[in-house]
């Protein structure tokens, strides 16, 4: 009788003695040991011969010298990338330089340190009574009691009662019964905004300055040579569109004995209803407001924008022009 074929039989492992348990252990401390000792050299080389700063690259600053940045964020050629806290460099540039809305320091190996920034936007120079303070779009001021207001932003005037302290932002302080802690920017300071993104939006430049004092009753001054009444910032940007309209056709050619041509016409125009435009011709150095042209510790007051010779008999004279606008639409003027 044939027997069944048994199955495949495994051999059982040998079992391990002690000794043999013992030389894997002191294997795996000697790899260990060697591993650790490794990760220290590498550690030591890095910290010490390897990755030393050669290059110190500074992106997208206008406002100040790449030295002066590089001289305040305290990172040398020969130290180390590593040893090089990016947080407090970051802290410390925006801390001292208020033009920097945002830094970010990154290290670029192999010896290379980028320090790449975020410039606030300026848009106005509001006046003090004790110089400029350079405001930016998002609220902050970037400098203050400058001499005279810089010829590439408009003059605000109004904001005399703030508080302007170089590199804060004009913040309202939350009521103590509200929940909401967030800050809100300061009335005027919104009003501002809204006006420079309109003006810029629109194209309608230059602003020599704008009158915020009475929220109803905005002012600004064209070119240093119109004087537009908005009233309040109902339709503000439909306003704009009628002026930059009127100013496309041409006043001139309404005040003829004026003397004027466009290129150098001197008056007002009044476009406190959206629907509704008044022109008159005038010397606009008799009317504008003097404080958005003061220059301050000692210096004199140029006279801006005076009529060409032979036009002084004309700026005495008054016209009125009034304007009638259909919705989206500026109509051709009709004297009254």
């Amino acid at each position: 009788m044939t027997q069944p074929k048994r199955g495949k039989q495994h051999k059982a492992p040998p079992k391990r003695t002690p000794s043999s348990r013992r030389r894997s252990r002191k294997y795996a401390i000697h790899y260990f040991l060697l591993f650790v000792f490794c990760i220290g050299l590498g550690l030591t080389l890095c910290f010490t011969v390897f990755f030393k700063v050669d290059i110190i690259k500074i992106k997208n600053n206008t406002f100040y010298s790449n030295e002066e940045v590089i001289a305040r964020s305290q990172i040398q050629k020969g130290d180390n990338l590593f040893q090089i806290n990016t947080k407090d460099v970051e802290k410390m540039l925006q801390d001292r330089f208020h033009y920097f809305a945002s830094v970010k320091v990154r290290r670029s190996l192999p010896t290379s340190v980028v320090i790449e920034v975020t410039e606030e936007e300026p848009i106005a120079a509001a006046y003090t009574g004790e110089g400029y303070a350079i405001l930016s779009y998002s609220g902050k001021v970037l400098e203050t009691r400058v001499k005279e207001p810089p010829e590439n932003l408009m003059v605000v005037l109004g904001m005399e009662e703030n508080n302007f302290s170089a590199g804060s932002y004009l913040y309202e302080k939350p009521e103590k019964e509200k929940k909401n802690k967030t800050p809100v920017l300061m009335e005027r300071m919104e009003m501002l905004q809204q006006f420079y993104t309109v003006t810029s939006e629109k194209n309608l430049e230059p602003i020599t300055y704008v009158d915020l004092t009475n929220a109803s009753s905005i002012t600004a001054l064209y070119d240093e040579r119109i004087l537009i009444s908005f009233g309040s910032e109902l339709d503000l940007a439909k306003k704009v569109d009628f002026v930059n309209t009127v100013l496309e056709r041409g006043i001139a050619q309404e005040h003829k004995s004026s003397g004027y041509t466009d290129a150098n016409f001197q008056g007002t125009i009044d476009i406190t209803s959206s629907k509704q435009l008044r022109t008159r011709a005038v010397a606009i150095d008799t009317i504008w407001d003097e404080r958005a042209f003061e220059i301050f510790e000692g210096d004199t007051i140029e006279d801006l924008a005076k009529p060409e010779e032979g036009d002084g008999e004309a700026n005495g004279e008054e016209e009125e022009l009034q304007e009638e606008v259909p919705p989206q639409e500026a109509m051709e003027p009709q004297k009254e």
